[in-house]
């Protein structure tokens, strides 16, 4: 318990009062009021009252959350708390952005942010948006909120749309708002400080990324153009292979495999670093002296959405080509 009157103390799961007569009645609201006339018209939180021996116990249905003001009011009394947030609590941080390319093509499609920690993602897009650095204004629908944002598993990864249909030409929202990037210009995506953790505390500062806006990228990308550094044989080497085209980081995720000349799969971990072009192969047994296959899934794509197969925006009267999407290689 925490302390906080000689007749009052709390913690994150509990109230505890000293009554003065046989009143019973706690009610506990969320925010700070110093009388009725304040806290009228709010409603009281929901939960549990029991006696334990001279004292009151209030037992809310859903633990109090730290760093949020409460008011206790007990016998007419008002008491104001909040609980403390532990002093080695590790606030939430962005730890990657991918791309974080200072110039980024105008017809850029998505950006993936990794934090720290689980994020909350209630109202997530209300704390996330695009400033136009030459008129310090939020560019309007420039990032897609969908009703369910697109979280990792773990809650860690938040996959970030700019608006497809103003994105593609030709499309309904193109032609009335035009793209949402303009070649030449700066803008800089901003994540507010507000933005809560899985616990529902904030990250305090805000993260900022500035990048200027380069022609739009309207070419496929192609593995061919890929450059290889091989390992040693009888090694756990990793293989280093460098991307030629800035990808996109979600599309390289578990569309990467190699097999040996036998077509055995070769188990081992990918070590994604689109930023920096490149990705790693760190195989669980050692290299033979063989040939190996890297096989490519056709979905990997670029920044900008041009996939193995396709352009992202593309004239559907031609016919897509046959991609490459496997490349062999011999360690020796």
């Amino acid at each position: 318990m925490f302390s906080q009157s000689p007749k009052f103390s709390f913690s994150k799961t509990a109230i505890e009062v000293v009554p003065d007569d046989s009143q019973n009645v706690i009610k506990v609201y969320k925010g700070a009021f110093k009388n009725s006339q304040e806290s009228n018209n709010r409603k009281s939180i929901i939960g549990n009252i029991n006696r334990q021996g001279d004292r009151l116990i209030f037992s809310p249905l859903l633990p109090f959350q730290v760093e949020t003001n409460y008011t206790v009011v007990f016998n007419n009394t008002y008491y104001e708390f909040s609980i403390p947030l532990e002093s080695n609590y590790k606030i939430l941080s962005v730890q990657n952005l991918y791309p974080n390319s200072s110039e980024l093509p105008s017809n850029l499609l998505k950006w993936y942010v990794e934090f720290s920690k689980p994020v909350n993602p209630t109202n997530i897009y209300d704390h996330i948006s695009l400033i136009d650095n030459r008129t310090q204004k939020k560019v309007d629908r420039a990032l897609l909120p969908l009703e369910t944002p697109l979280l990792s598993n773990d809650g860690k990864l938040i996959t970030l749309w700019v608006e497809p249909g103003r994105q593609k030409r030709d499309l309904g929202p193109n032609k009335r708002l035009g793209k949402v990037l303009e070649i030449g210009e700066s803008y800089t995506l901003k994540i507010d400080g507000n933005l809560k953790d899985a616990k529902g505390i904030p990250m305090k500062s805000d993260f900022r990324f500035t990048f200027k806006v380069s022609e739009a990228d309207r070419t496929q990308p192609n593995i061919n153009n890929w450059k290889f550094d091989l390992p040693n044989p009888k090694t756990k080497d990793a293989l280093i292979i460098h991307l030629s085209d800035n990808l996109d980081y979600g599309s390289l995720s578990n569309n990467l495999k190699i097999y040996d000349n036998e077509n055995k799969h070769i188990e081992g971990v990918f070590t994604i670093d689109s930023n920096n072009k490149k990705v790693m192969f760190s195989p669980f047994n050692k290299w033979k002296s063989i040939s190996y296959v890297l096989k490519c899934n056709k979905l990997i794509e670029d920044v900008a959405g041009n996939n193995l197969e396709r352009l992202f925006d593309r004239d559907i009267q031609k016919e897509s080509l046959t991609p490459t999407l496997e490349r062999s290689f011999s360690i020796n």
